[in-house]
Formats: structure tokens, sequence, C-alpha cells
């Protein structure tokens, strides 16, 4: 006997979340990316720099900036951000914009 396991393979990009410490909406979730291991996750400010990046995202950003200049410490403003998604199987790269609300 023998049996097959099968993962979802939903696959969902939300367009906001909440990270102010109500352990509801949290963290930027991303649902199926963990059928994609190779993806690379680029979060753009308004004036286009890079505040996040992560190659292998599984599902950890906060709101918090990674990279770049941090002034006033690495907790993003409410406001909408831009990202690019490259999941690295060949499909297109998604491009859309995410919204914090504290």
């Amino acid at each position: 006997v023998s049996s097959a396991i099968t993962y979802p393979t939903e696959f969902f990009i939300p367009d906001g979340f909440s990270p102010n410490g109500d352990w509801i909406n949290d963290l930027f979730v991303i649902r199926g990316i963990i059928n994609y291991p190779e993806n690379t996750f680029v979060i753009f400010n308004r004036w286009g720099n890079i505040v996040f990046k992560a190659t292998s995202y599984l599902n950890t950003w906060d709101g918090r900036s990674t990279v770049g200049l941090r002034v006033g410490g690495d907790e993003l403003s409410i406001g909408t951000y831009f990202y690019l998604l490259d999941l690295h199987d060949g499909s297109k790269v998604f491009k859309g914009t995410i919204h914090i609300n504290r």
C-alpha cells in the first residue's frame, strides 16, 4: 500500500497587512510561497528605494526595513509600498502594491 502526499498549490499575494503587534496579520504572508523555494521578494518605497529584500522568502516580513538608509528606526511607516516577486519557475515576475496599516 502506498500513499501520496499532496501539497496545496493555491497561491495568493495579499495587498496589505497590519504589523502592529496584536498577533493578527502581523506578518506579510504569501499563501503558497513555500512551493517556490528559489523565489526572490523585493519591497520598494515610493521613491524606488529597496527597503526589504529576501531570497527564499518564507512569510517573515514584519513591516521593517532591512536594507538601505533607516532614518528614525527600521519600522516602516503607514503607507503603500511596491513589490517584485520572482518565483524563478519560468512564470512572469509579479508586481504590485502592499499597504501597511499599523
